[in-house]
């Protein structure tokens, strides 16, 4: 027995997210190898060129990393030694001394208090 024809039903979704445009719009960290086809001062004059005065370079003394160009506002919630800590314990292992990899940081901060009540 032949299946009745029925009229295909055709439906399109989209799906659409936005989020906050920054300059430059590429990164928070940018964690630059030893050999890295950019150096650190070319990085450093790149983002000074695309966001005057938002980013600061801190220099690492051992391992695939030579430097950190982070952004400026992450080191208003973070001390600069243990944002790099963090970054290197978390990227390193990842990276060869000829990249240069970019990182997102979403600084969260949860709290809680205890009130006493009497």
């Amino acid at each position: 027995m032949a299946k009745k024809n029925t009229p295909s039903k055709r439906q399109l979704e989209l799906r659409i997210s936005g989020q906050l445009f920054e300059i430059p719009p590429l990164w928070d960290v940018l964690l630059i190898g030893r050999h890295a086809p950019i150096g650190p001062e070319a990085a450093r004059r790149m983002a000074e060129s695309l966001a005057p005065g938002q980013f600061t370079l801190l220099r690492v003394e051992k391992g695939p990393v030579e430097a950190l160009l982070v952004r400026k506002n992450l080191l208003q919630a973070l001390e600069p030694k243990a944002l790099e800590e963090v970054l290197l314990e978390e990227l390193a292992p990842l990276l060869s001394e000829e990249q240069v990899v970019r990182a997102q940081v979403e600084v969260v901060l949860h709290t809680g208090r205890v009130i006493r009540l009497d």
